[in-house]
């Protein structure tokens, strides 16, 4: 359902595992390199050079914001596409995404660990964004991620949000009057 200021809802479990994260980042670790690689090879990188022209797309600066934001939010963020990075971020998640490194479970995104991630996909994933690209006056284009996402206006974002955390609340507390054993 995209919207005009275009909002994604992740989260992650309240349950530490480094374990679980850890797999995750070298999975994120993994396919930059695999688009550093890609953006080597001179007719890709022509491809994608919109993209690139300000600031080159990291996944790994992205995936630490988002976990940051995450530990910083209870585990449960709702941001706005072109809120934590304003000329990547929308293209960073959308790879991610693309990639396995997200999955939507029918509100919100969750961090997921691929099995593989590999060049072509990387390179696909790139150019699935780019096709999403519109121009947004004086000859320049922009790609507009949220075409190939799950997207909330920011209000209704930011109201899933409270309620997730206030199930998880619900959730982790025993109820009053009883003793837990």
């Amino acid at each position: 359902m995209p919207s005009t200021n275009p909002h994604v809802l992740i989260e992650m479990t309240d349950e530490p595992d480094c374990h679980f994260i850890g797999s995750w980042l070298i999975k994120v670790a993994e396919a930059q390199a695999l688009w550093s690689e890609a953006l080597r090879d001179r007719d890709f990188h022509n491809r994608v050079s919109d993209v690139c022209a300000f600031c080159e797309p990291s996944l790994e600066c992205a995936a630490l914001e988002i976990l940051c934001e995450l530990k910083r939010r209870n585990h449960v963020l709702a941001t706005d596409l072109k809120g934590i990075e304003p000329d990547t971020f929308s293209f960073e998640f959308g790879m991610m995404v693309q990639l396995g490194l997200f999955t939507f479970n029918g509100r919100s995104y969750q961090i997921t660990v691929p099995e593989a991630v590999a060049f072509e996909s990387v390179q696909q994933a790139a150019l699935n964004l780019l096709a999403t690209a519109r121009d947004v006056g004086d000859g320049m284009e922009a790609v507009q991620a949220e075409r190939l996402l799950h997207t909330l206006p920011e209000a209704v974002a930011e109201a899933w949000r409270s309620r997730l955390i206030a199930m998880r609340r619900f959730n982790a507390d025993p109820p009053r009057g009883r003793t837990v054993q």
